[in-house]
């Protein structure tokens, strides 16, 4: 049933409702809910792979948990039905549409056993620029609905999106860009250069968590300088053999001259997921004294010091549990939206997120991204603008611009979770 319907989605692309027309800008569009997964039953993952000239594939993946299948009385069959649209904009301010599509696919099994549906829908853009996708899926059984952003990035046929990443297994797109030693890949280069070679850059590096919003400081200088490099050969269809054997980044790169490329991650296995304690008591700092951390790092059972510190705020286990519940999720959520060169959780955004929880308003732009707190243009409310930065080893590498005046806000959020009052969903 899986490959039945991949081949369904390319026949179907052919025949989506295609036009162009005026709407609103995603600029002027609130988009907090790209970043609230509180109650989301429907996450489907995207990668988009320039194969060759003014040719773009968008594949996806949809596991069938996350959808509601009806049972047809007549022949006792189930079927799942989930709608693909997408919007097409030249950049985030603009308000023309250069393309837009939708469709509605039908998946029928006779059993509901878990498993992944793949598909993909093709463009056709010109290159030189960069271009913004707004995609939305929605389960019509259920009629739930999520919307995804993907800036479609042809600028040059050396970046990022000129790699797709296999799992070897399958021979189907492996969507994730961070894999452990257990992960065997295959990496296709487009065809828009005949490249015969790959550089490998290995970076072997130890992140800093960064600091309070009001915490001014300078951000360290990167070393480009690779703890190892070597090259791959590849083969008649651009393709090579590739495995992450050791926890760093590794940087693909088919032009010496440029620092573009693909870059893949190896973090911890559970990624984006935590589960050592170590890690647990790491994400603390924000919400702990001094004393508390160096209390919990030094502690012979660190597990049980971690939950006697959750009972102590909460008073009671169950609220506890709550409370943990809430907290290690925004970790995971944080990994989930804002991992770039280091770990979600230990971004900007992330540690914003971590304390505050997901804005009431984003609005993005191509430069950056702007969170609000509260009430748009009310002054109680609490604003956050994050700069994008140009990282060649992360396209969600955003900085935040920082203010003493922040100090305030931040310490009554935190004093929020010291007094065990902070929401246990995040919607």
């Amino acid at each position: 049933m899986n490959r039945l319907f991949s081949i369904l989605v390319i026949v179907i692309a052919a025949y989506f409702f295609q036009g162009c027309a005026s709407t609103k800008s995603i600029s002027n569009s609130n988009l907090s809910s790209l970043y609230k997964r509180g109650n989301k039953l429907l996450e489907p993952e995207f990668d988009v792979f320039h194969k060759k000239h003014g040719e773009t594939d968008v594949h996806f993946k949809v596991n069938t948990k996350q959808l509601l299948y009806v049972r047809n009385p007549a022949d006792s069959l189930y079927s799942g039905k989930i709608k693909i649209s997408y919007l097409l904009y030249k950049h985030f301010d603009s308000n023309e549409l250069i393309d837009s599509a939708s469709t509605v696919l039908t998946d029928v099994t006779d059993s509901l056993q878990s498993k992944n549906l793949y598909g993909k829908f093709s463009l056709t853009i010109p290159i030189g620029n960069r271009y913004i996708l707004r995609v939305k899926t929605t389960d019509l059984n259920r009629k739930q609905k999520t919307e995804k952003l993907i800036v479609l990035d042809r600028e040059t046929p050396t970046n990022r999106q000129n790699f797709l990443v296999l799992n070897e297994k399958t021979n189907l797109p492996f969507f994730k860009k961070h894999g452990t030693e257990s992960d065997s890949l295959r990496i296709i280069y487009n065809m828009l250069l005949a490249a015969d070679k790959v550089t490998v850059d290995f970076y072997k590096r130890d992140f800093p968590v960064a600091p309070p919003p009001f915490a001014v400081y300078k951000r360290e200088s990167f070393s480009y300088e690779p703890d190892s490099s070597y090259t791959v050969t590849t083969g008649s269809d651009s393709s090579f053999h590739f495995t992450p054997a050791k926890k760093g980044f590794y940087h693909f790169k088919v032009d010496s001259k440029s620092r573009e490329g693909l870059t893949f991650y190896h973090f911890d296995k559970q990624f984006p997921e935590i589960y050592k304690v170590e890690d647990m008591i790491s994400a603390l700092r924000f919400i702990t004294s001094k004393r508390e951390y160096e209390q919990l790092q030094t502690a012979q059972n660190k597990k049980v010091a971690v939950d006697s510190f959750w009972i102590q705020l909460a008073d009671s286990k169950k609220r506890a549990r709550e409370l943990i519940k809430t907290f290690y999720n925004r970790v995971q959520n944080a990994n989930y939206f804002f991992t770039s060169y280091k770990e979600g959780w230990k971004t900007d955004r992330g540690i914003v997120y971590l304390v505050f929880g997901p804005p009431e308003i984003v609005y993005k732009s191509s430069t950056g991204e702007s969170w609000i707190y509260g009430e748009e243009n009310n002054y109680l409310s609490t604003t956050f603008n994050f700069v994008k930065m140009n990282n060649p080893f992360s396209d969600n590498d955003y900085i935040l611009k920082r203010s003493p005046s922040y100090k305030n806000a931040w310490y009554r959020a935190v004093e929020k979770w010291r007094e065990g009052r902070v929401s246990s969903l995040d919607y």
